[in-house]
């Protein structure tokens, strides 16, 4: 078994219900013969490029354990499934993926947080900017202004 990741791109005008059906055929399909490692929900996103008249897509990123010919199988069904509008199947090293998230796996990544959630935000960022200038304003002001007041020539 080797490991593989699998990024679909489904269709934003379908219900979640839907889409949420498709990923658990998908899990079922995938535990069959396989082990599901972790599912990551990054919602709706703009596209690149137009695909099938569309500018956006909601994305699911699947990474897993699995044989090639269970490779073959989920390509046929993504590419059969009307609701995905482009799939993606990789090989990952498997040492750079984390350990079987059980939780993931068992919500199909409900609870998973998005990448960009780890990542500090910049307006958390900018805000510590802003209060570190405010931090040495004081300092500025107690000391001796006429330097401030001499214009630049």
């Amino acid at each position: 078994m080797r490991t593989y990741e699998l990024v679909l791109i489904f269709d934003p005008a379908l219900e979640m219900e839907q889409v949420e059906s498709d990923l658990q055929r998908l899990n079922e399909m995938i535990a069959a013969n396989g082990l599901p490692r972790r599912w990551e929900r990054w919602g709706k996103r703009r596209l690149t490029y137009e695909i099938k008249g569309r500018q956006y897509g909601y994305y699911t990123l699947t990474v897993f354990d699995a044989t090639s010919a269970q490779i073959g199988e989920l390509e046929r069904w993504a590419r059969l499934n009307t609701t995905v509008i482009r799939h993606l199947v990789t090989i990952v090293d498997p040492a750079r993926v984390p350990e079987v998230d059980e939780e993931s796996v068992r919500n199909l990544g409900a609870g998973a947080t998005p990448p960009e959630a780890d990542a500090a935000k910049p307006e958390v960022e900018l805000i510590e900017a802003v209060e570190e200038a405010l931090e040495v304003i004081p300092d500025v002001v107690e000391g001796d202004t006429d330097e401030l007041a001499e214009p630049i020539a």
